[in-house]
């Protein structure tokens, strides 16, 4: 069955190569084709005959029999597809030659009878009687009439799906195909303009190598991702991909994209990437943090006339928005990638195919059964190897894991907190990953988006707390293997500085009497709960004004919590100016995709 086949990109640089397969390619496509799918244990096959009646244009039969069908009555169906087909073509003749003879006439209905049989590789006819999958093997060939095809049996085949609805330049494009029984290494991708008339150049020069065809200057982009330039503005582009496996190629498949748009202009994120321009050294790994503002919250009414009245209604649709936020993620060059507030569709048909072009694989955690969005983490295969996943939603843990006694002791007591809690679905979400530069380390990774209300600080605070208490079974289970393994917790933790959960994390101690405890009225009020845990965290892009930025609120919500026992900071990327934030008035904007800025940092080994 087809299946998506997420491996990464190989860069085709070497033009020889590719001029190569396209010979190979349009040599294959000249002449008459059979291409056969037949899978073992799948009820029916494919089969594709490609047939030029006297060098006439080329038509594609397609045929979809059981493969315990004898082979003599799918050679009849073809036989009758045919004769019908070029029927057509003996009447359309009629209509256009006035002067077609009776010979001609009768010539005509002698092609309408051509035979049609199937001849094995050892020159016998194959007996009708014979099943299909049998009988429409590789090295068999198809004779119709005198003409002898060749069958080519789970030939590479490649399906591309539609491409981004709104396109902009200086924006990359990440395509989705699948494909069946090919190599990615072994495919060719060719990006080109769309011409409004023959002489209109293709794909510009900055777009990659060029060459000619047909007489026409024809420049192309050989990768799979393109970026489009500001020439390509008005023009559509088309992606071709020639599927290959082992020197094999099989039939391209194309798509069309939108008219390219111009761009916003200079994004802050942009200045930003100047600091993450190349990929970190082999002693160190770069992580992001990031609430991308998931599209069930951006687009709606209210989001649009309350959330953010000030930001066009096209800058919060996910179309739009997704062009941004692709671009600048990738464009960190990160390692350890933590993503808040993701939608399941968008993980599914946007982050999880275009981020595995660039190497990484992710995983994500969805908020409850019936949740649409979650906590999303990728990490780059260069770097990290994923060992295992081993998440827990919060609640859960706190109610029935025996770690989390003293806690549920005091929930217990309060019934209106405990409600509140059992309607909260926050996940962990938890990659034990083994490092490849230093396979003797594990590290632990954790990921998360706490409860957001303002006034629940003691919330925030449980959470934290069994979050961290998950964080020490799993380190624990892992050092009694004999393992050495340090952490990194990030996410959007909905709690400004000066509150519990910074100060959890970076004193390892909230006593009975910390303010947050009160956050809930006197019905929820905790009385006589201290925390305590055993890491040695750090906030390791320090502290700033905020990473949140919306007309009602601004402050720092987001957090690299990182082991200082083993890990050291070694590069923290500034945040935008202030002035960049405020230009549109504030974030989400023309220019930011999300109402957060990302926290990036670089973290070097000091073990």
């Amino acid at each position: 069955m087809p299946m998506w086949l997420l491996r990464g990109t190989r860069f085709l640089t070497t033009i020889t190569r590719v001029f190569c397969a396209e010979k190979l390619f349009l040599h294959a496509r000249t002449m008459a084709s059979t291409y056969v799918r037949c899978i073992p244990g799948e009820d029916k096959m494919q089969i594709t005959v490609e047939y030029s009646h006297e060098g006439g244009t080329a038509r594609a039969y397609n045929l979809d029999r059981k493969q315990t069908e004898e082979v003599g009555v799918a050679l009849n169906r073809l036989k009758t597809n045919l004769a019908k087909n070029l029927a057509k073509k003996k009447k359309k003749k009629k209509n256009v030659a006035a002067n077609l003879g009776g010979a001609d006439a009768r010539e005509n209905d002698n092609d309408s009878n051509l035979n049609v049989l199937l001849i094995s590789s050892s020159g016998r006819k194959v007996d009708e009687t014979a099943p299909n999958r049998l009988a429409w093997g590789e090295g068999n060939v198809l004779r119709i009439g005198s003409t002898n095809i060749a069958i080519t049996v789970n030939a590479p085949t490649v399906k591309l799906l539609p491409l981004p609805s709104s396109v902009m330049a200086g924006f990359p494009i990440f395509p989705r195909f699948e494909l069946e029984f090919a190599d990615l290494q072994h495919c060719i991708f060719t990006w080109e303009k769309e011409a409004s008339s023959p002489q209109e150049d293709l794909i510009g020069a900055e777009g990659g190598a060029s060459a000619e065809s047909e007489g026409t200057s024809v420049n192309r982009c050989m990768d799979q991702i393109y970026t489009p330039v500001t020439s390509d503005i008005g023009f559509r582009l088309k992606l071709t991909c020639v599927p290959g496996r082992n020197g094999l190629v099989g039939r391209d498949d194309c798509v069309v994209s939108e008219e390219v748009k111009p761009g916003p202009g200079p994004c802050p994120f942009e200045t930003r990437q100047l600091f993450t321009s190349h990929r970190t050294d082999s002693d160190c790994f770069r992580v992001v943090s990031y609430n991308l503002l998931a599209d069930t919250y951006s687009d709606s009414e209210y989001a649009r006339d309350v959330l953010f009245p000030y930001c066009p209604p096209y800058a919060l649709d996910m179309d739009y928005r997704r062009q941004l936020l692709l671009k600048e993620i990738t464009g960190y060059n990160a390692d350890i990638v933590c993503l808040q507030e993701v939608d399941r569709k968008v993980f599914e048909n946007e982050l999880l195919p275009s981020l595995d072009l660039l190497h990484y694989t992710g995983a994500l955690k969805i908020k409850g059964p019936q949740g649409c969005e979650g906590v999303a983490t990728f990490v780059h295969k260069e770097k990290f190897r994923i060992v295992s996943q081993e998440d827990v939603q919060l609640t859960d843990m706190l109610l029935n894991d025996a770690s989390c006694s003293d806690l549920k002791a005091a929930v217990t007591k309060l019934p209106a907190l405990k409600a509140k809690l059992e309607e909260r679905t926050t996940v962990l979400q938890t990659l034990i990953l083994e490092t490849v530069q230093k396979p003797q380390w594990l590290l632990c990774v954790a990921n998360t988006h706490l409860y957001f209300h303002p006034e629940a600080g003691h919330v925030r605070l449980l959470q934290a707390a069994v979050s961290l208490r998950h964080l020490h079974n799993v380190c624990q289970r892992h050092k009694q293997q004999g393992k050495n393994i340090s952490v990194v917790f990030c996410g959007d933790f909905n709690s400004t500085p000066q509150h519990g959960v910074n100060q959890l994390m970076t004193t390892r101690f909230i006593p009975q009497d910390f303010l947050d405890w009160s956050d809930g009225g006197p019905e929820e009020k905790i009385d006589g709960l201290e925390l305590r845990h055993s890491f040695d965290l750090i906030s390791a892009c320090g502290y700033v004004e905020y990473t949140n930025y919306t007309p009602n609120f601004h402050g720092m919500l987001d957090y690299i919590f990182a082991d200082s026992k083993h890990l050291a900071v070694k590069q923290v990327v500034p945040p935008p100016s202030h002035e960049e934030v405020t230009l549109h008035t504030a974030i989400p904007s023309v220019v930011f995709p999300s109402d957060h800025i990302a926290q990036i940092c670089d973290l070097t080994w000091t073990v």
